[in-house]
């Protein structure tokens, strides 16, 4: 069964599903539902099964998650609605762990951001 997750907008409600759901939110959807998600609608996106998979069995509060030093978990930093992610990493909030939260990324909306803010970074010491 695919994956789809809400990428762009505010809050809908999904009649096929009967469910509701925001930016970063993921259904497990029919094959013709994800169609018409990805195709018509176009604020969905469809997940890779083994991103779904490594995303389930993860376990946020583990050790290697935390950054012993500072106590940052990019786990738990990307664990949130992509627009306050994206506006922390452009406000430079995230400056220290741009490489750990980049690794974690999975939505590219974030990666875009990390590479921005790397741009402004790389232009500002020059």
């Amino acid at each position: 069964m695919p994956v789809a997750e809400k990428t762009t907008g505010g809050e809908v409600y999904l009649r096929g599903i009967d469910q509701r759901v925001s930016i970063g939110d993921r259904v497990d959807v029919s094959e013709e539902f994800a169609e018409y998600l990805v195709e018509e609608r176009t604020d969905f996106r469809l997940v890779d099964v083994q991103d779904v998979e490594f995303e389930e069995t993860n376990n946020e509060d583990s050790p290697e998650d935390v950054d012993e030093a500072s106590g940052f978990d990019p786990g738990s930093f990307l664990d949130r609605n992509v627009d306050p992610v994206v506006e922390d990493i452009k406000a430079g909030d995230v400056d220290g762990h741009l490489d750990e939260v980049n690794e974690a990324a999975e939505r590219v909306t974030v990666q875009d951001a990390i590479g921005e803010r790397r741009a402004t970074l790389e232009t500002q010491e020059d």
